[in-house]
């Protein structure tokens, strides 16, 4: 039994009829000011503990979000048997991979998911499924490998085992998850056994985890990742309700024990406060384009630039077609700065025009794009995708309409 609610509930029963429409109003109506309110004082609250506002650039006092700000989401695969907890696998890949961007400015939260088995370029070793790289690098090479796969930079992060997942669907009081199928799938050897019946349905965080692990019918990942964003629409439906203030502890405890993440206390309240007041609607949910290859994911390259483009950076892909780039880079910094650069860029779809290593054209300390004409969305969504500052200079005579300077790279804080 948790929070009142009945085991029966948790465990897939159908849930209860719903109360009449004009009541639901009503709840909500006072149920959201109580949660403003709640949020409120408990965002002073861990002010107070903390003795500073959020940091970094993106956050602000009181616990405000005032830029674009990216957060992979990185659910991992089971180390451990349930079947013989003493087998413990050497490696843990990545089960899931959503990539978030919560924009401020439209007022929209974009999660891109990235199938498991997406064909991607891993640092270090070649062209594997995308889920690989945290096995060989964890999160550093997770991060890098999305990163240069999609050209967009991830300074945060989020790692869910699936330990954290069935804890925090548990911390919230469960989910209500509309199931279309009956769902049976009987692993022994991994102690896993999905039995979940078709209707609307009450889940408990094993159910709820269950359900999102499912994948063996004939959509196979796609149709798992589709489960997967459900389950986060449920989950953020949960977090909007007044009764989640009660459980605001135990929701802070399952990110310290069990969810390794850089996020702050206070980063993580601003997220939630920005995503808590956001009409449902406003939370878009995406599929990494593409389609099946003979066992893996083969993303549509294309179709994949337009939704970077348009979700990631807010600009018109057509834009960044058009822009060229020339890319300077110095030679104590290596090829791998080189390399991610160029992949950044080519994920991108702008056309790099020349690649050198020798003396910087400009004196930085940072990595710089130096504009010389073309569109400002597009060197800003440029200067982004490689972390770097922006730099006027105007000159029609230029080769390109822009110069990226890559000076020798500093130690990644993450």
């Amino acid at each position: 039994m948790m929070g009142g609610m009945s085991t029966a509930h948790l465990s897939g029963e159908p849930i209860p009829p719903r109360a009449p429409r004009w009541l639901r109003a009503i709840r909500w109506t006072l149920g959201g000011a109580v949660l403003a309110l709640a949020c409120a004082l408990l965002g002073a609250a861990v002010f107070v503990a903390s003795h500073a506002s959020p940091p970094g650039p993106s956050f602000a006092w009181p616990f405000r979000l005032v830029q674009r700000t990216n957060v992979l989401v990185m659910g991992l695969d089971r180390t451990v048997s349930d079947r013989n907890p003493a087998i413990v696998y050497p490696v843990s890949r990545t089960d899931t991979l959503i990539a978030v961007t919560f924009d401020p400015r439209g007022d929209r939260i974009f999660a891109l998911s990235v199938p498991r088995d997406t064909r991607a370029e891993i640092p270090g070793h070649g062209v594997q499924k995308i889920n690989a790289a945290h096995a060989y690098g964890g999160v550093p090479l997770t991060l890098r490998t999305v990163e240069n796969f999609l050209g967009v930079p991830f300074p945060y992060y989020m790692e869910i085992t699936e330990r954290g997942l069935v804890h925090l669907i548990d911390a919230v009081g469960g989910v209500t998850i509309r199931i279309d199928k009956d769902l049976n799938y009987d692993d022994n050897w991994d102690g896993l056994h999905i039995h979940l019946r078709k209707g609307n349905r009450r889940l408990g965080g094993m159910a709820a985890m269950e359900y999102a692990r499912f994948r063996h019918d004939a959509l196979g990942d796609i149709g798992r990742i589709a489960r997967q964003q459900q389950l986060v629409n449920a989950l953020l439906a949960e977090l909007r309700r007044p009764r989640v203030i009660l459980r605001a502890g135990r929701i802070l405890r399952v990110f310290r024990e069990d969810i390794h993440t850089n996020l702050t206390p206070e980063q993580l309240i601003a997220l939630a406060w920005f995503g808590a007041r956001l009409p449902r609607s406003h939370l878009v949910t995406m599929t990494l384009p593409g389609r099946f290859g003979a066992s893996d994911w083969i993303a549509d390259r294309d179709k994949a630039r337009e939704v970077v483009a348009r979700a990631f950076y807010g600009v018109d892909p057509s834009l960044l077609a058009r822009e060229t780039v020339d890319v300077v880079a110095s030679p104590e910094g290596g090829a791998d700065v080189r390399a991610d650069a160029l992949a950044r860029l080519t994920a991108l779809g702008v056309r790099v025009l020349h690649l050198t290593s020798g003396p910087l054209p400009v004196d930085v300390g940072e990595p710089t794009v130096v504009v010389h004409r073309g569109d400002p969305g597009a060197a800003r969504a440029v200067a982004a995708s490689l972390g770097a500052r922006l730099l006027a200079r105007e000159d029609a005579a230029a080769a390109a309409d822009l110069t990226v300077v890559l000076p020798p790279r500093s130690p990644d804080p993450r």
